[in-house]
């Protein structure tokens, strides 16, 4: 494997936003005098972590990166910028329909599902054009890492006094919107990888054909 500075400095633009961006919101965490900041800084740092660690071993996308990038920026952005009395978690988008929440658990944990594809692809080997097999394993890898996340955010509030966890109704939407983000991510992803199996190579020019085109000259 390459060493993570060789990691990090091959993805400079993705790691510049996240690290600049997540620094913006935590501040605005911090002015707000949202006390939990702590704790998205560390699920963030601990989020990264296991990016980088990934990515060194099975060399994720950019596309899979950037998906990434914006799930840690917009859960930061989530639970630490104000909105009226509440957070931007708690905004409904579509009143009584979509909070923003599930938005971001739709596409955070969608790209989270089809990181888990990249990772996995090489040692399934799935036969070409197996779209529903590259669905399938995005959709699992969103909803159990939506899941575990549930389970996580179950645990805060057992030793946190102040936390934005909401009841039963927000985790049934939380693990919908997870379902909805990793079919969603998986069709795309299927879509994008058939094309690309799809599309010819460039010819590489053999000595021969050079040859002729010196002749033609």
């Amino acid at each position: 494997m390459e060493p993570v500075t060789s990691t990090l400095r091959a993805n400079a633009a993705p790691v510049a936003v996240a690290a600049t961006g997540s620094l913006a919101l935590l501040g605005t965490g911090i002015a707000s005098g949202h006390g939990n900041w702590p704790v998205y800084a560390f699920m963030v740092a601990v989020g990264a972590g296991i990016v980088v660690a990934v990515h060194r071993r099975v060399r994720l996308s950019r596309t899979t990166i950037w998906g990434l990038v914006v799930f840690a920026l917009g859960h930061l952005a989530g639970g630490l910028v104000a909105v009226g009395d509440g957070i931007l978690y708690q905004v409904w988008l579509v009143d009584g329909l979509i909070r923003y929440d599930n938005v971001q658990h739709a596409v955070g944990f969608g790209f989270v599902g089809r990181a888990v594809w990249e990772s996995l692809r090489p040692r399934i080997a799935p036969s070409p054009g197996d779209r529903a097999l590259t669905v399938w394993i995005v959709v699992l890898g969103a909803c159990g890492a939506g899941a575990i996340n549930e389970i996580a955010e179950y645990l805060l509030t057992l030793v946190l006094e102040e936390h934005q966890v909401g009841g039963y109704d927000n985790t049934a939407r939380d693990l919908i919107a997870n379902l909805v983000g990793g079919l969603t991510i998986g069709w795309w992803t299927s879509r994008r990888h058939e094309n690309a199996r799809a599309s010819p190579l460039p010819r590489r020019p053999r000595p021969a054909d050079r040859d002729e085109n010196v002749a033609d000259r």
